[in-house]
């Protein structure tokens, strides 16, 4: 994708008609305002069921192949490399590694995971392989929980949904001795879940799904028809909470609630973009890296992360630029709507921030964030806790190069964010960025990942070149990994964690003998 092909469909509005209209306005009408409000009885509420059906039996192990150039399984023939491609990867390539620097840097141990492999591997300080994990599929992503056992986002084989970028489809845990202890299906011919996952302090499991639908789908939601996908595909972006155990979707949220176009009058979700920051328009997209054609993943959302004490996701949208922020304290029907839960607008963003042009409060000058992924609010504990820290990949037309970014948004004593009246959502300046001089620029355009540690250094992981590097706040490198193995080719990573020597998950995960 480039920026060369942003379009943003636009039809002068007069004033005094798009004021008739409001995307979130509720309906009135009559003297129902003069008859009091009765409440249902509790007992005649009906529970909430998702028209998502979800399984224990993800199907088939997808396998990755090598394309671009890149590494794929040991034995395969690696592709030839396209020749943009290859300036991407020569961003930095010619430098020599740091040494360790052991003064400064954090003790702890990486878990790796190049995506043509099936195994986990975790690395110590010194570069060597302490343990390899692996499961029954081919894992995205995994993390190790606080109790040792592996949370998976791992690749099941494309059902009903295919050709996205970061596609899974599988969400499983594994306890510490490698027994199997849950397995959650997301793929149909409806929906397929994607990128990360994280698990809740109940249990529960937050994931990003696709939900599709059709471009006649979308064009009844104002989209104009000359910018739709070929193959008859819409997308929208979703969120689902699932408790693993009874296979239940307890919560979900979905983009296709939340939409507000300027092109089509005779629709309900048409209004002023600008007057609405809490909507996505609809019509405001990036073309695929043809410069021209458009897919059917329209924003292309890569990361979430969750803030228990502020019950709030958010959630990176690549293809906008940007970072939104959603209300979990919803109840699934109030996330469908523009009122409700603790802050009072449903499923409506409570905030975004990365790409003002998007909600028509800035220009493309405005821009701070470019296909960005791995957005986090730092943890508590850590130096900068409760700041936002954003892995800024760059874009190959635009700025070829990637950057670490930190900010703090400004917000109110309820948790809700601050907003003046017809400006875009701040802040302007940074708490802290690395971006390095160019004799240590690295170009990691897709996947990709970042972390803040306890002794305040930021680990970084160049996915698209399977690189790593722990920098301190004044940007020293004092660590860099690349994974090695017999193939002679990148290896790429979507992910890459530190966890400190002294985290309880790590405890019986390692070895003896280290």
């Amino acid at each position: 994708m480039n920026s060369s092909g942003l379009r943003q469909a636009f039809i002068p509005v007069v004033a005094s008609i798009a004021s008739l209209v409001c995307a979130c306005a509720p309906g009135s009408g009559g003297d129902a305002a003069d008859v009091p409000a009765v409440a249902e009885p509790e007992a005649r509420v009906q529970k909430f069921v998702s028209a998502m059906t979800v399984t224990s039996d993800c199907g088939v192990e997808n396998k990755p192949r090598s394309s671009n150039g890149f590494a794929g399984p040991v034995g395969v023939e690696v592709s030839e490399m396209r020749e943009r491609i290859a300036a991407r990867v020569a961003v930095g390539a010619d430098r020599e590694p740091v040494e360790t620097d052991w003064d400064r840097v954090a003790p702890g141990y990486v878990l790796v995971e190049p995506s043509s492999l099936k195994q986990s591997y975790l690395v110590g300080t010194d570069k060597e392989v302490v343990a390899t994990y692996s499961g029954d599929y081919y894992p995205k992503y995994t993390q190790i929980l606080p109790n040792g056992n592996r949370l998976y986002s791992s690749n099941g084989r494309w059902v009903g949904i295919s050709g996205g970028g970061g596609a899974t489809g599988c969400v499983e845990e594994y306890a510490a001795n490698g027994d199997l202890l849950w397995r959650v299906n997301l793929n149909n011919v409806d929906f397929m879940s994607h990128h990360a996952v994280r698990k809740l302090d109940n249990g529960n499991v937050l994931a990003l799904v696709w939900h599709k639908a059709s471009t006649d789908d979308a064009i009844s939601q104002g989209r104009d028809p000359e910018y739709v996908s070929e193959d008859g595909e819409f997308w929208f972006e979703g969120v689902v909470e699932v408790n693993p155990y009874t296979l239940e979707i307890v919560w979900e949220w979905s983009i296709r609630h939340h939409l507000i176009q300027e092109f089509d009058i005779g629709k309900s979700n048409f209004g002023v973009v600008a007057d609405h920051p809490e909507l996505m328009d609809i019509n405001h997209f990036l073309t695929n890296d043809d410069g021209d054609s458009l897919g059917a993943d329209w924003t292309h959302a890569n990361a979430l992360d969750y803030n228990p004490e502020l019950d709030q996701i958010i959630v990176s949208i690549r293809s906008m630029n940007e970072v939104v922020v959603i209300d979990h304290s919803t109840t699934p029907r109030e996330s469908a709507g523009h009122s409700g839960g603790r802050y009072g607008k449903g499923g409506d963003f409570l905030y975004r921030w990365g790409n003002p042009e998007t909600y028509g409060r800035g220009t493309a000058d405005d821009r701070k964030l470019f296909l960005q992924h791995d957005v986090q609010w730092i943890r508590p504990g850590l130096p900068g806790a409760g700041n936002i820290l954003i892995f800024n990949n760059g874009e190959p037309d635009v700025r070829p190069y990637s950057t670490i970014v930190e900010f703090s948004p400004a917000m109110n004593s309820d948790g809700s964010y601050v907003l003046e009246e017809g400006k875009a959502y701040g802040p302007e300046e940074l708490v802290w960025e690395y971006n390095p001089e160019s004799e240590e620029q690295f170009f990691s355009w897709f996947i990709s990942g970042v972390q803040r540690l306890p002794n305040g250094n930021t680990f970084i992981n160049a996915g698209a070149i399977g690189q790593q590097r722990e920098v301190t706040s004044s940007g020293d490198i004092v660590w860099e990994y690349t994974f090695k193995n017999e193939v002679d080719a990148p290896q790429q990573m979507f992910r890459a964690d530190k966890y400190p020597v002294d985290y309880a998950g790590i405890a019986g995960l390692i070895s003896d003998d280290e």
